[in-house]
């Protein structure tokens, strides 16, 4: 009998050769996407960035950009190739991201107020509705803020 394999997947730091397609994701799934720009910035410049990649045998299929400032692991971007959303790729993501959080105290995120598979997923993982950014998003749509509190007691970093 022959023995089924399934794709291989990994997570691998968000390098230039990958912006384009991350870009190409992210105008998929958004209204008003990050740019180009905003996504270079996080993989060159920005020193509380950790930009990362999903990859199913080498094609980017999804993201995570992290930023850790101070106390606080702030997901800033998350995000699934629509055909391949609904089928545990973002749980995965999400889990392995969330092993990176350097002994932090709390991780933080907006989410759109209607996206409620992501508010779900996001509360599988322990995180609660906290407040709410009204009008945060440019077409006038409210931003829920949920927070998780990792387990273990947590020391700030220093930057």
């Amino acid at each position: 009998m022959k023995k089924l394999r399934g794709p291989k997947l990994s997570i691998e730091k968000m390098t230039l050769k990958y912006v384009d397609e991350v870009v190409e994701i992210e105008n998929l799934l958004y209204s008003d996407p990050w740019s180009r720009k905003s996504f270079l910035y996080e993989v060159i410049a920005n020193q509380f960035s950790t930009p990362k990649v999903l990859l199913m045998d080498k094609m980017v299929i999804g993201y995570a950009i992290v930023w850790t400032i101070f106390e606080e692991f702030h997901i800033a971007n998350i995000a699934i190739h629509p055909d391949y959303q609904n089928q545990g790729f973002g749980t995965f993501l999400l889990s392995e991201i969330l092993k990176e959080d350097k002994g932090l105290e709390y991780a933080i995120l907006e989410v759109r107020e209607s996206n409620l598979p992501a508010i779900h997923l996001y509360e599988k993982f322990g995180f609660t509705k906290i407040s709410k950014r009204y009008r945060y998003y440019s077409n006038g749509e409210n931003a829920i803020i949920m927070r998780k509190k990792f387990n273990t007691p947590r020391k700030s970093i220093p930057v």
